[in-house]
């Protein structure tokens, strides 16, 4: 499946099920409730495509490694070899990026329009 039709079945199941779920648990659907759900959405796919972004860039690659060899110091029989956060997350954050990104610019047309 390409990143084309993963964005776009997730877009269709956040925007269908997200507005369903509150009409569900509040029993009214309107702007400011779709905008605030579209919102909450949106920060966790960004934040999460954030994270991976950073940790994938390298950042954090020398604190790891310097950990990995104060914990073998006090650890003899720790194996000495060790995968950075780089090498871990190689993929790429679009995919969360934009899905977060998308569903924070629909947010911001529905607030518009309260």
């Amino acid at each position: 499946m390409t990143v084309s039709k993963k964005i776009c079945i997730s877009l269709g199941v956040l925007i269908l099920g997200v507005p369903l779920f509150n009409l569900i648990i509040q029993q009214e659907v309107t702007l400011r409730n779709l905008s605030d759900s579209f919102f909450m959405v949106s920060l966790v796919f960004i934040v999460i495509g954030a994270g991976i972004s950073i940790l994938s860039s390298g950042f954090f690659d020398f604190f790891q490694k310097n950990m990995k060899q104060l914990i073998q110091r006090r650890r003899k029989n720790e194996p000495k070899d060790y995968i950075p956060f780089s090498q871990i997350f190689k993929k790429k954050p679009t995919y969360w990026l934009v899905v977060g990104g998308t569903l924070l610019v629909l947010s911001f047309v529905l607030a518009l329009f309260v």
